[in-house]
């Protein structure tokens, strides 16, 4: 389950940094991202629940979840009764 967890954050951190190096805006900070994954990686809806302060930077946390689309399939133990993931994630944006 950690190992999941921990993909999934380096493939935001990747869809990130791919981002940033086609002219995305620049800046840092943290976006916490309310997300949903079906049973199969896929991002079935991803949204702010706490903002970074910056418009901007909480856009780009959400093209980077969008650039993750599909991730590898959760483990079971993490999937609800509906079948997804629910995760609150906070997304570090660098520099």
């Amino acid at each position: 389950m950690r190992a999941w967890l921990s993909d999934l954050v380096t493939r935001i951190d990747a869809a990130d940094r791919a981002q940033r190096g086609s002219g995305t805006a620049r800046g840092g900070g943290t976006v916490l991202v309310h997300v949903q994954i079906g049973p199969d990686g896929a991002v079935q809806s991803a949204e702010i629940e706490q903002s970074s302060g910056s418009p901007k930077l909480d856009q780009r946390a959400l093209r980077a979840l969008q650039g993750i689309n599909p991730t590898s399939a959760p483990p079971p133990a993490l999937l609800s009764g509906d079948g997804i993931v629910d995760l609150s994630i906070p997304v570090e944006l660098g520099h």
